[in-house]
């Protein structure tokens, strides 16, 4: 158990070295927080909405959209110049590299968007906002929009391992992504009360998690 876990933790740490070199995830880290300073200066009047709760809405969208992708072409590339064929040498579950290149985006896509709202809030709380109320807040609509982002990445996942043609996986993982991680919101906008954002988490969960055993279990029988 204890060689499982530290294999996947190094698996986890390479993936993470491999994505902080990636060019869309630099953009992300430096282009989320560089469009929520801009959007304030092309567009003062947000009809009330602080900067900090706009930008935690936004995150979900750009952000997952763009992880989706990446994560679907970085895995369908990969598959297809034989890359796996090295870590399978070692005793390694399939599926652990699947959970490792999962987690590492989601890592760095949750840094992204924790810039972004810093960002945001940063420029409201100079424009005279109390910080507390400001993140009290952008609280619920983050947590809603990580919940998305995660069901977006998981579907870039397993289009990545279901596809051997890298634009065909891009184009449905934009698509599908989108529309899978849109039932995250949907209890918010049906339900009342607080119910309601529990079950949205819950789905922001259990979804993932789902697709990404989905994904494993295809990945297993895959020829590499």
């Amino acid at each position: 158990m204890n060689t499982m876990w530290r294999n996947l933790a190094i698996l986890y740490l390479d993936e993470l070295r491999g994505f902080g070199r990636s060019r869309v995830m630099l953009v992300l880290w430096i282009g989320l927080p560089l469009v929520t300073a801009l959007f304030r200066l092309l567009q003062p009047n947000l009809e009330g909405m602080p900067l900090t709760t706009f930008t935690a809405l936004m995150t979900g969208s750009i952000g997952g959209t763009l992880s989706a992708v990446l994560m679907a072409t970085t895995i369908t590339g990969e598959r297809l110049s034989k890359v796996y064929d090295l870590f399978l040498v070692r005793p390694i579950r399939r599926g652990w590299l699947l959970v490792a290149k999962y987690l590492a985006a989601l890592t760095g896509l949750f840094v992204a968007a924790f810039l972004a709202v810093a960002v945001g809030l940063a420029v409201d709380a100079f424009n005279g906002l109390p910080a507390l109320s400001l993140i009290e807040a952008a609280l619920v609509p983050l947590l809603l929009s990580l919940s998305a982002m995660a069901v977006a990445t998981a579907v870039g996942l397993l289009f990545g391992v279901l596809f051997n043609s890298v634009a065909a996986a891009a184009i449905l993982s934009v698509y599908l992504g989108n529309q899978l991680s849109a039932i995250v919101l949907l209890p918010m906008v049906f339900l009342t009360g607080a119910w309601p954002l529990v079950i949205a988490l819950g789905t922001g969960l259990l979804v993932p998690v789902g697709l990404l055993l989905a994904s494993a279990a295809i990945f297993q029988r895959k020829t590499l």
